[in-house]
């Protein structure tokens, strides 16, 4: 039996959320619903930094009861922009809280009531707004600045929906890098690169009034869009850039044959590295006493209890063509280039910071410098800093490739 795809989708602004008062550009989230008649499948975008898993279940659950998509069938990405809550600690009022899970489900619901039936593009394109952001010193320890022979997802991939008339009705475009172009440059709210893309792409291309374009961030971990902090004026070029980029891959994009929407998912648990003794736990509160991590961590060692992080994983394809694998939390950019290359779809878009994001999830390289590992994977960086206060084993890469391999095979073969 033939196959008929229809897609929806829908945007709101969503900056009502702010905590700080000035706003320099609109917090949008957008929804793209593809449907087969049979099944459902949403992904959500954000402009927003990112969402704890507790709080990740609150929306899904919201989205399941005004759609009755399950929520295995439903992500949600943030594009982890620095200039909104989310990130450095700060976090939204439980009014806002309440208000989102709402506005996220009437979205969604937006989208699925939008369905039409469509046609599927996909492409790529080369473009790379940002730097890999860790390099070793001189004295063995990895820090934070840009280092050109590092580790990029140096493309977008692109997701164009066309009705029947050969008009747009959704654009989605993916790339990762760390949106803080904006970030410490100014303190206002806005969606950094992303945002500026969208609004470019949108000169770039003829659309409906309804049109919707999507931003979903990649595994940008250890990348950062250049220049950190060098304002608005180097935001709008990277944006440009990636709009620019986008637009180009339109243009080359091969149609995806009707096909059998699928998805599969699976939470795997990660484990964290043993923490220090009590002992040491102790002498590390002495010596730093107004430090309430070395407290926290203390606490940890103290209840002898092997720690482990929860990791979402899920993937969903229109059949043998096209595929999207979302991971939580901040993947460093090696696991989407792996993903990429191990997928046995004709095009794989990877998503991280999606369905929960709460920690640094590095390679087995970086774990194993411990103390030199840096900012993003070192013990007492902001491992110390997070709510499980341990950095994870060397070993989850090999767990974290065998589980997306393994992924994305049932997938494939999942009739």
């Amino acid at each position: 039996m033939k196959t008929h795809l229809m897609v929806g989708a829908a945007e709101t602004v969503i900056t009502a959320i702010k905590d700080r008062p000035e706003v320099y550009a609109e917090l949008y989230a957008r929804a793209l619903v593809l449907a087969d008649g049979e099944t459902q499948l949403a992904i959500v975008t954000a402009d927003y930094g990112q969402f704890p898993l507790e709080y990740n279940s609150v929306l899904l659950d919201a989205i399941h009861q005004a759609t009755g998509i399950p929520p295995a069938h439903v992500v949600i990405n943030c594009s982890h922009t620095h200039n909104a809550p989310g990130v450095d600690g700060r976090w939204i009022t439980e009014a806002s809280e309440a208000w989102l899970a709402t506005c996220l489900a009437e979205l969604v619901k937006n989208a699925v009531d939008a369905l039409e039936p469509a046609t599927l593009r996909s492409g790529r394109a080369p473009v790379q707004i940002g730097y890999n952001r860790r390099i070793m010193n001189d004295e063995g320890y990895i820090t934070m600045a840009p280092n050109p022979e590092g580790s990029v997802v140096p493309w977008v991939d692109v997701l164009g929906a066309y009705d029947e008339n050969g008009q747009i009705i959704a654009v989605l475009f993916s790339h990762a890098a760390h949106p803080v172009i904006v970030h410490w440059s100014s303190e206002e709210i806005g969606a950094d690169y992303p945002g500026y893309a969208v609004e470019h792409l949108r000169n770039f291309l003829e659309l409906k009034p309804e049109s919707v374009l999507l931003f979903a961030q990649g595994c940008a971990a250890d990348i950062n869009g250049y220049p950190l902090r060098g304002g608005f004026s180097a935001c709008d070029v990277a944006g440009f850039a990636l709009a620019f980029a986008t637009h180009q891959a339109l243009k080359t994009a091969e149609e995806v044959p009707a096909a059998p929407l699928k998805a599969c998912s699976k939470l795997v648990n990660l484990p964290f590295r043993d923490p220090p003794s009590v002992a040491e736990c102790e002498q590390l509160v002495e010596e730093f006493p107004n430090d309430e991590r070395y407290v926290a961590l203390l606490e940890v060692a103290e209840s002898g209890e092997k720690r482990t992080l929860p990791f979402p994983i899920s993937a969903f394809a229109v059949g043998d063509a096209l595929c999207f694998l979302s991971v939580s939390h901040e993947l460093f950019s090696e696991y989407q280039l792996f993903a990429d290359e191990t997928s046995p779809f004709s095009h794989t878009f990877v998503f991280g910071y999606t369905n929960g994001s709460e920690v640094y999830i590095a390679t087995k390289a970086a774990y194993e410098l411990r103390l030199r590992a840096g900012y993003e994977a070192g013990p007492r960086n902001h491992a110390l800093s997070g709510p499980y206060r341990l950095a994870l084993l060397p070993s989850v890469e090999a767990q974290i490739q065998a589980e997306i391999t393994d992924l994305l095979a049932r997938l494939k073969g999942h009739a």
